[in-house]
């Protein structure tokens, strides 16, 4: 019996050890791309893609159930291309995630107008002919979509409404520039850097939704590279 209860705390010990390695793993790539421009370039060449329309996710159906749909960057730039879009767009979309095989996600809203940008919104109606989906209102589908879905869109939805919100510096009054993985944006003209305050729509138990806040919003001068900013999915 002994033997057995050993055996068994190691094999627990064994893959929690491997969850706490994948963790800290995920994080250091996900920091590393936050902070680096070109690592987060480059991570978009082999990255996945989820597409918004005015903060509404695209969504396929499948029997009950919505899905996600992702798009690579080769995807993305031939439907821009076709809608007479500048690649150039693609910088505007936001690092959400990457899996535990360093697959980058982002997120990108091709209905909202970005100041740093020259092209006007796509319409919604010929996206959804061209991608086979519907823009919907997240909060009426996310009962209907996986727990890895409903998080990812969740926190894009939050951080591309955030930018949205904060294309101007409050101080001023000149417009901000993101970095590529939208994890900050910087005011070019008193070097002010504003980092993303996000109210997300989370799914608890009980099948219940509720706000939470993510606080993560500090001075330039007073950010220690450690600490931020990011994203934390509370539960």
């Amino acid at each position: 019996m002994s033997l057995y209860c050993g055996i068994a705390c190691r094999r627990k010990s064994f893959w929690s050890y491997r969850l706490l390695s994948t963790y800290v793993t995920k994080s250091r790539y996900l920091f590393e791309l936050k902070e680096d421009d070109d690592a987060c370039k480059k991570a978009q060449q082999t990255g996945a893609f989820y597409l918004f329309h005015s903060l509404a996710p695209l969504l396929q159906k499948s029997e009950h159930q919505y899905q996600a749909p992702q798009h690579s960057l080769l995807e993305l730039e031939r439907l821009l291309a076709k809608f007479g879009q500048d690649t150039q767009r693609i910088e505007d979309s936001v690092l959400i995630g990457c899996s535990e095989q360093h697959e980058a996600w982002f997120a990108l809203d091709l209905g909202l107008n970005s100041s740093s940008s020259i092209n006007a919104s796509l319409q919604k109606p010929e996206m959804e002919t061209e991608l086979k989906g519907s823009f919907m209102e997240l909060r009426k589908a996310l009962f209907q979509l996986n727990t890895k879905d409903a998080s990812l869109l969740s926190t894009a939805q939050a951080l591309l409404r955030w930018h949205d919100g904060h294309q101007f510096c409050s101080r001023s009054g000149q417009p901000t520039k993101k970095n590529m993985a939208g994890s900050k944006r910087v005011c070019p003209s008193n070097k002010i850097i504003y980092y993303p305050q996000v109210k997300a729509w989370k799914r608890l138990s009980g099948e219940k939704l509720q706000k939470r806040w993510d606080w993560r919003w500090k001075d330039y001068s007073t950010l220690h590279p450690s600490t931020g900013p990011f994203l934390i999915a509370h539960s």
